[in-house]
């Protein structure tokens, strides 16, 4: 009789199970056992980004700020100038005499007296000059100038000014001598008057940039004898000048 406590011999072994009859499992087959679940991704965290945003939209926050204050600075000027329209003043040549005049060779003399009078026509603008400086010329050609004093127009206001202008023996192209002079024999020759002013426009509180008035006074012709005379006075009356800025 065989012992309970030894081990059964003599039985074949059971057979092990291999799916797919031990073969690899076909491509693209599911594992028979279930695949563990994916491992999350790591974040990156940018410390910079959260201040990179407030940088970008405080950059456009001021850009805007100045923006609406360059348009409503700009509407309160238009809207003033609107209201205000400053004129720019009147210029009269009133007289202009000529004493001494010698043209001869390339060399010319002589001593110009002018009278203006100028007017601020603005109702609601004073006009302060402050640079004045006038010249005087024929045909072009540079004769003299004069350095006129400064003055302050209040509105409505006219002002008289006067002017004299000097050259004494001063070098001129010989066909600038030869034209006065021809001129001369003709009874009368012509001169343009210029004066240059540093000027601003004021009311009350509100003042506007300071500009360079410009004013010609052309063609302005002294009557002068054509038998030997020196002297002259402006004849026709009084001109008006061109003023621009």
């Amino acid at each position: 009789m065989q012992d309970p406590s030894r081990p059964a011999t003599g039985y074949p072994a059971p057979p092990y199970f291999q799916p797919n009859g031990g073969q690899a499992p076909p491509s693209g087959a599911a594992y028979p056992y279930a695949a563990p679940p994916p491992y999350p991704q790591p974040q990156y965290y940018n410390p910079n980004s959260s201040r990179t945003r407030f940088t970008r939209s405080f950059v456009r926050t001021f850009f805007a700020t100045i923006i609406c204050l360059f348009v409503i600075f700009g509407t309160i000027v238009f809207i003033t100038w609107l209201v205000l329209r400053p004129t720019l003043p009147r210029v009269r040549l009133e007289s202009l005499s000529l004493s001494n005049l010698s043209a001869n060779g390339q060399s010319l003399s002589g001593t110009w007296q002018a009278g203006f009078l100028v007017r601020n026509e603005n109702k609601k603008m004073s006009i302060t000059y402050q640079v004045i400086r006038s010249s005087i010329f024929y045909k072009s050609t540079y004769l003299s100038e004069a350095q006129l004093p400064p003055f302050k127009q209040e509105t409505k206001n006219e002002t008289a000014l006067n002017a004299t202008f000097s050259a004494v023996n001063t070098y001129v192209e010989k066909r600038i001598v030869d034209d006065m002079n021809g001129d001369k024999a003709r009874g009368s020759i012509p001169f343009d008057v210029q004066v240059l002013a540093s000027t601003s426009f004021r009311s009350g509180a509100w003042r506007l940039r300071t500009r360079v008035l410009k004013v010609l006074c052309r063609n302005a012709l002294i009557g002068i004898s054509s038998n030997g005379g020196t002297s002259g006075r402006l004849s026709g009356g009084a001109k008006d000048c061109q003023v621009w800025t």
